[in-house]
């Protein structure tokens, strides 16, 4: 304070302007003024009082003026921050906060001021200091807390942006902004149970905000919840009917459900809604890839329209505000249901490869690559996956890659893209040299991808984890390479190197590939055979008669194909009583009961009753998936596409296993892993050898005791394949050095 002494006229105008009465208090400052013109706080809050109604220059002069005469105010150089805010001058307006902060340092508010105008100015590590300095400065305000959690939640540690989160809630429960964006935040990291817990407190404290309950429906859809989250979603589209996110996320919703059509028109909604929605324009086409089909003939003509959408995409690309938006909406949605259909996919692939790569490559420069490696030098190799955790891809995979591989030729760098960790990821984290973990968005990968300059890059599979499927779509690494986790080509030019199995292609495969193809010896793989406790199942559990044979088909019901649903009824006829035991789809309730109409209707045309033969199993643990094969008497692969992981542990239940190779790659896993165990008999050379094995073996009892001894004998050559680890890392070595013809 100046050394004039405000008089009572200048306490009054105070008062009123407190009060919002702006045109009173401004004739008392003045008037103040008139008497004494150098009255600082009379021109500093008459300055302030014009920013606040809007004229920002005679604001601003004014609390210059105030500022001259009595330099060293906080409040003095607050006011002119925030003068020069509102003119958009925001760099100038952190250094007058910085002054007040350095003038006043005990002031949480002023902390908070200065961490507001960095975060404008995308200054996030500086503004989370500042926040923090608040909290410590006023530690019993939740709204510090709350946004010193948005700073965290944006750049890390993610237990400190958590502890944040709780301390504002802690300090009040009622915070709706802070319930729902800590509800976000565990959204972003898997932890859905916690996120629906956060998120339906948010809309029971604001019903009317139609993006929380979009949110909590997401996380009811990942929890399985299906029936509530369609609740949900409908709820935010009541609230507002032009929320495109809400229409796309439904949309991909219905999909799962079965519901094709239905979500096909959702995401023309959400597009309607928001023609730049890019994640909407793609899932458009990925609609049109049914889970199930009701028949045969529906094939052609789903494909025949995902070709036309692709068309479509490709073309809406080229406009330039489309396309920025399509970028990082590509890998959101894949075309993981395509191989399904079994046909021939390379053009299909190419034609989504070729929009996928033009995107990304319009939107971001060109990565700068590493230099091949020194003599001497290690290679480094870039693994990158959603699924560094309890999963198929890294039990195929990434477990021996990380376990085998020689450490003194390679230098491993995973990078888990996935939300889900658990213990196979800190054991990931150990094995690797390095294991980056604070990224938590695609261009944050792209960016430590970069950082890490790999020499080689490893895709265990392209198609499912959609920021391994944004990132594939570019030049990251001088070689990139993927492995059959999903047995499809790609179809992007950014991909050098399909890691094949010798055992499971078939002649002239190259044809099916974009990518340059790279059989390794054997089943491809180095896989450890599951160890579990043993479990037994009682037979009667399923139904079955004393000595009527059982059947276990235990595969994703999205393998089973209409043409060849009559190989049931066909068994069943010839061989009498029996079971085959299903598994459900479970993500949807609506799938498996779409499969079991298909199993009513045929089993109807030959005859029979499906209820009497067909039983549909829950989804269940591992442990108990190979139990209900063991209790079983035969186990018949999917034709058209095999199991792969399966296979491998169904050989932990010693029964034999009757396959038909088929004309891909990734119909002929079983038949592989068979030859890998010398187990040829139970190959079928057509589809009528296949129904007359599964038969003959269906009535012979002593001939299945004999496969299943063979089995039990020889199912450890199908596993810990070092022969392929020491051709991979001969590979990898070659690709690297640029030693490959």
């Amino acid at each position: 304070m100046n050394d004039v002494t405000p008089d009572s006229a200048f306490r009054e105008a105070r008062a009123r302007h407190e009060a919002g009465e702006v045109e009173e208090a401004a004739a008392l400052y003045r008037g103040v003024l008139a008497s004494h013109p150098r009255h600082a706080d009379s021109l500093h809050l008459l300055g302030l009082l014009e920013v606040e109604r809007g004229a920002m220059e005679a604001g601003l002069c004014l609390i210059d003026e105030a500022m001259a005469i009595a330099p060293g105010h906080a409040i003095y150089h607050h006011s002119r921050a925030l003068a020069l805010r509102s003119l958009g001058r925001r760099d100038e307006a952190v250094e007058d906060y910085r002054a007040a902060v350095a003038l006043r340092p005990g002031s949480g508010e002023l902390h908070c001021n200065l961490a507001i105008a960095l975060t404008e100015l995308g200054r996030r590590a500086e503004a989370a200091v500042h926040y923090a300095e608040a909290a410590h400065c006023a530690p019993d305000r939740p709204e510090i807390w709350y946004n010193l959690a948005n700073a965290l939640a944006e750049i890390g540690p993610a237990a400190q942006a958590e502890a944040a989160f709780l301390r504002a809630i802690e300090l009040e429960p009622r915070l709706v902004e802070a319930q729902g964006n800590f509800g976000a935040w565990l959204m972003r990291r898997g932890r859905w149970s916690e996120a629906a817990t956060r998120l339906s407190i948010a809309v029971r404290l604001a019903p009317g905000d139609a993006a929380y309950w979009n949110n909590l429906a997401v996380v009811l859809q990942e929890l399985g919840r299906h029936t509530e989250a369609i609740v949900c979603y409908e709820s935010a589209l009541a609230l507002k009917p032009d929320l495109s996110d809400a229409h796309y996320n439904l949309g991909c919703l219905l999909h799962l459900e079965g519901r094709t059509d239905h979500a096909v028109a959702r995401h023309r909604a959400a597009i309607a809604a928001d023609p730049r929605h890019g994640g909407a324009r793609i899932a458009l086409a990925m609609a049109e890839l049914p889970i199930l089909y009701d028949t045969q003939e529906e094939i052609a003509l789903r494909r025949a329209r995902y070709a036309q959408a692709l068309d479509r995409l490709a073309e809406s690309s080229q406009d330039a505000e489309i396309a920025a938006a399509l970028a990082p909406a590509i890998g959101a949605t894949q075309p993981f249901f395509l191989p399904y259909q079994g046909e021939d996919d390379r053009k299909l692939q190419t034609l989504y490869g070729e929009f996928a790569c033009r995107v990304l490559a319009r939107a971001y420069p060109a990565a700068p690559l590493a230099a091949p490696p020194a003599a001497g030098e290690r290679i480094r190799v870039g693994i990158v996956s959603g699924f560094f955790c309890r999963h198929t891809v890294f039990r195929l995979f990434l477990e021996s890659w990380i376990a085998e591989l020689d450490s003194a030729r390679f230098e491993l760098i995973g990078f888990h893209t996935g939300k889900t960790e658990d213990a196979d990821t800190i054991r990931a984290a150990q094995a690797c040299e390095h294991f980056p973990r604070e990224p938590s968005t695609p261009e944050g990968w792209r960016d430590a991808i970069v950082a890490a300059a790999p020499h080689v890059l490893l895709y265990p599979e392209i198609g499912m984890d959609p920021v391994s499927g944004w990132l594939a779509a570019q030049r990251l690494a001088p070689v990139q390479c993927m492995a059959w986790g999903q047995p499809e080509t790609s179809g992007l030019s950014t991909i050098d190197y399909f890691l094949s199995s010798a055992l499971m292609e078939p002649d002239g495969a190259e044809r099916f590939y974009t990518e340059r193809l790279a059989p390794m010896p054997n089943l491809g793989l180095h896989y450890t055979a599951e160890t579990l406790a043993p479990q037994k199942l009682d037979r009667t559990l399923f139904g079955a008669e004393p000595y009527a044979p059982i059947f276990f088909s235990g595969q994703a019901l999205y393998k089973y194909l209409p043409c060849y649903d009559a190989v049931f009824p066909r068994i069943a006829a010839a061989v009498g009583p029996c079971k085959f035991l299903f598994i459900a789809f479970a993500k949807s309730e609506a799938v498996t009961a779409a499969f079991r109409a298909r199993m009513e209707r045929v089993f109807a045309a030959a005859g029979l009753r499906a209820d009497d033969h067909c039983v549909i199993l829950p989804q269940m643990p591992q442990e108990l998936f190979i139990a209900a094969a063991a209790a079983s008497d035969l186990i018949l692969d999917t034709p058209g596409w095999s199991g792969g992981r399966s296979t491998l542990d169904l050989l932990g239940a010693d029964r034999p296993i009757v396959t038909l190779p088929g004309d891909f790659m990734r119909g002929r896993h079983t038949a592989a892993i068979l030859r890998r165990i010398g187990c040829e008999e139970t190959i079928a050379s057509s589809l009528d050898d296949y129904v007359e094995i599964a038969v003959r073996l269906g009535r012979d009892r002593a001939a299945r005791a004999s496969l299943a001894g063979f089995v039990a004998a020889n199912k450890h050559r199908a596993f810990e394949d070092m022969d392929y680890i020491h051709a991979l890392e001969d590979f990898l070595e070659a690709a690297a050095r640029g030693r490959l013809v």
